[in-house]
């Protein structure tokens, strides 16, 4: 072995053209496919990283009857949690949180992070420990304890310069002083799966005699199983207490066909919407490693075609065919390994960009990178690879007579027929797998080209925005909505501003409401429609002026509208046909389950986008913020106006407004943060990141396999040409014109071209309705997909045949006789 390896090493360093062309082909799709199995690895295979993750479940609450296929996965209320938590037996723990951002006072400037208020054993059932200090505990959770804090690793290094004397000291938290307990370790992160990950988290504190109302659903739930205990058995004891919910009564808030519980294992909830995707990407990073290793095989071939003498030589001096085996193996092995140490490079690099792009996308994000586990699959899968090319080249020694093996060899004549199917074959299914990768692509382009085309029903161009969260301490009752007024006043006055308006949402992703509201003369029927509302917001006058929402009928808000006026509402158009039909809404009454007020529907609006724009738009009702109750006449747990979206229209470039609202908000108060400012542009680019992830990994994917498979057809014909330079100088010398030579050469190509474009059409066919839940307003048999596609592959393919089939006709017949 030794021996063959060192004569694989010498003559491939012989031939540095042919060595490289392998080499950064192997690299390719080797690298490829390490980058996407390290994703796969760290997102769906890597246990999370919590003490026995396998006993964590989450539990959601649903609503079957929802309208569009029910309420599914939904939060639970804390009177309910408590309900719940007192009467399960099959778990251990059952802890709570709610999300939630948070202003921090540091030393050199406010700022705004994600936290998350949590229930006291919450931290505890994860099982980490705090890196300094403690855990938030069940003490600290009691009503009226003292305001406690635990900050992550990444906040304590960043805002406070990773001081081991944070610990015990006070800070301001929404302008709260809250005492700082503990420190979590570096890599520390919950809840997983979010795009900004919590760094502060902060007692709950239910009270529990004042648990609030139970339809006010906000409260995420976690727990953890008791040893030997299986989801399908805590499923079964959920199952139970929701049956016990309807005999006890109508008063108790579990139904099951209309208020049931779910549990679902942690992991698989963390993972649940990169599943498919990653599963989609590993598949067609399948394809193109499997492209790549056809066409090393094909470069091996024709490589072998050139030893046959060799080969010859060694089986006439008794070499075994073992032996010969072995040597190819060699060199086989030794191309994967050097193309594999390449791959890793390029999969690290590649890994670097990705998580770059797409950061907040893709859960688990930043465990991604090259491990153990990703070594040792690359490693496998170099050998795998180097096996299966590097056994290719023997089909020139099965079976094959040493002495006209010698003869032929020695005639350069074209290898034999066995040989030519075999790499004629090898190009066939390098061409049908680049088609389904082709196909698959196309699709999610026309998809995504689509998604682009989507009418959001607003107008995102020069527009900036901001979020501002006004903390409690600082601002409470009628102080509330005079900063808004004095806000947008200033901003409305700025040369460079067209308009400027508030607003709790923005268009196209908002957090939907699912708030129970009373429609006046609509009484509450089993068919329907249910009485309640995906999304309130709460906006300012001229929050319509600034996105250009169309009005459809009746009027905007205006400057009457205010505190004493009469309550008034816009609805768009999705609530005006849902529940008043072709009726006119407008002088219609409703009723928010969070207020104790009619509003007066004095207008409908057009639909905008606010379930994402690849989503029809859910209900939604606009209250002016001027008339929102600051008395506490609502239910706390929608305090609409503490913090708000500034969206300002500029009447140019929007930069330099960006500058200016930073400006303006620090002259009001300094010590308020401005967070998530941006374009509008790019609020809706973001929007789309994980569609366009996925299409520019797959385009990516897809242009290579198109590349590899034009080499390799390009590849087989000029090899074809090169072994029948004789044939070709002898039809000359008889009389064959160029056209002839040209047209004998080109209908291998053709045909080679069509046997593999019908293969892969009838594997995309059978592949891509795998495609389907990634697809926008394009079917998984798209026809202009699989007309266009297929032409293009045999457009470049019929091209990559043409180039040798020219050369043959320059053949000179007499250099050609003289030669042989």
């Amino acid at each position: 072995m030794f021996s063959d390896l060192k004569y694989a090493l010498r003559s491939l360093l012989k031939t540095p053209g042919f060595t490289s062309v392998v080499l950064l082909t192997l690299a390719l799709g080797i690298g490829a496919t390490t980058a996407i199995f390290s994703m796969v690895n760290a997102v769906l295979l890597r246990p999370l990283p919590y003490v026995q993750p396998e006993r964590l479940a989450r539990i959601y609450t649903e609503f079957p009857s929802f309208p569009n296929g029910g309420l599914r996965r939904f939060v639970i209320s804390k009177a309910e949690y408590l309900d719940l938590k007192r009467e399960v037996r099959l778990w251990e723990a059952i802890e709570g949180w709610i999300d939630s951002g948070v202003n921090i006072a540091t030393a050199s400037e406010p700022t705004r992070v994600t936290g998350s208020f949590v229930t006291g054993g919450m931290l505890r059932s994860l099982g980490i420990p705090a890196l300094l200090g403690r855990v938030i505990t069940p003490q600290d959770d009691e009503p009226g304890a003292a305001k406690v804090a635990v900050i992550s690793h990444g906040l304590w290094q960043r805002a406070f310069g990773g001081e081991r004397s944070i610990i015990g000291r006070d800070i301001l938290l929404n302008g709260l002083k809250c005492t700082v307990v503990g420190i979590m370790p570096e890599g520390f992160r919950f809840p997983l799966g979010q795009a900004n990950a919590s760094q502060v988290w902060m007692p709950l504190q239910i009270d529990s005699a004042k648990p609030g109302d139970p339809t006010s659903h906000n409260l995420n739930l976690l727990g953890r199983l008791n040893k030997g205990v299986t989801l399908q058995q805590a499923q079964a004891e959920l199952d139970v207490l929701v049956e016990h919910g309807k005999q006890a009564g109508p008063g108790h808030r579990f139904e099951p066909k209309s208020h049931t519980l779910v549990t679902y294992g942690l992991h698989d909830e963390v993972v649940r919407g990169m599943r498919p995707a990653l599963r989609m990407l590993f598949g067609a990073v399948s394809c193109l490693l499997l492209i790549a290793c056809v066409n090393v095989a094909n470069l091996l071939l024709a490589r072998a075609e050139a030893r046959q003498r060799e080969i010859a030589i060694r089986g006439a001096l008794g070499a075994a065919f073992w032996r010969l085996a072995g040597q190819f193996a060699v060199e086989g092995l030794l191309l994967s390994s050097l193309g594999a140490a390449l791959g890793l490079l390029l999969a690290y690099g590649g890994l670097e960009l990705i998580k770059f792009f797409t950061e907040g996308s893709i859960p688990r994000a930043a465990e991604v990178g090259i491990d153990g586990t990703v070594v040792l699959f690359t490693v496998a899968m170099s050998l795998l690879t180097g096996l299966f090319f590097g056994s290719t080249p023997l089909a020139h020694a099965i079976g094959r007579n040493v002495h006209g093996a010698m003869k032929s060899a020695a005639a350069s004549t074209t290898d034999g027929a066995g040989a030519q199917r075999f790499r004629q074959a090898l190009v066939v299914s390098q061409l049908a797998l680049a088609l389904i990768l082709l196909t698959g692509t196309g699709l999610m382009l026309r998809g995504f080209w689509k998604l682009q085309e989507v009418d959001g029903g607003f107008d995102p161009k020069a527009v900036v925005t901001t979020f501002v969260a006004l903390p409690q301490a600082t601002y409470s009752g009628q102080a509330v909505p005079e900063f808004w007024a004095r806000l947008t006043e200033k901003l409305s006055e700025l040369p460079d501003v067209d308009s400027a308006a508030l607003a709790t949402d923005l268009p196209p992703v908002q957090q939907p409401n699912y708030t129970d509201t009373a429609i006046e003369g609509l009484a509450p029927t089993k068919e329907g429609p249910l009485q309640s509302i995906d999304y309130y917001k709460i906006v300012s006058d001229s929050y319509f002026k600034v996105l250009r929402i169309r009005l459809l009928e009746g009027r905007f808000f205006e400057w009457r509208d205010g505190s004493q006026a009469p309550p008034v509402a816009i609805v768009n158009q999705t609530t005006a046909h849902r529940f008043w039909g072709n009726e006119s809404a407008v002088g219609r009454r409703i009723r928010p389950g969070f207020f104790k007020t009619w509003f007066t529907v004095i207008g409908v609006i057009d639909d905008a986008k606010n379930g994402g724009l690849e989503k029809p738009a859910g209900t939604e009702v606009y209250l002016p913020y001027t008339q929102i109750p600051v008395d506490g006449s609502f239910d706390g747990s929608f305090d609409f106006l503490r913090g708000a979206y500034i969206a300002v229209r500029s009447k140019g470039d929007p930069a330099p407004v960006m500058g200016e609202l930073r400006r303006q908000v620090n002259d009001i108060d300094s010590t308020l943060p401005l967070t998530k400012l941006r374009a509008m542009d790019d609020l809706i680019s973001e929007s789309q990141s994980r569609p366009r992830f996925l299409t520019l990994l797959l385009s990516l994917f897809a242009g290579v396999a198109l590349v590899l498979a034009a080499v390799g057809i390009y590849g087989v014909i000029s090899y074809s040409v090169a072994q029948r330079t004789k044939e070709f100088g002898i039809r000359m010398a008889l009389g064959a014109q160029h056209g002839a030579v040209l047209g004998l050469v080109l209908r291998r190509g053709v045909l080679l071209t069509i046997c593999g474009v019908l293969a892969g059409l009838a594997g995309a066919f059978g592949l891509t309705r795998f495609l389907s839940g990634f697809l926008f307003g394009v079917t998984a048999t798209d026809p202009a997909t699989f007309f266009i596609v297929p032409l293009l592959l045999g457009v470049i393919a019929v091209l990559a045949s043409y180039i040798p089939a020219r050369r043959a006709t320059k053949v000179d017949p007499l250099i050609a006789l003289r030669a042989e």
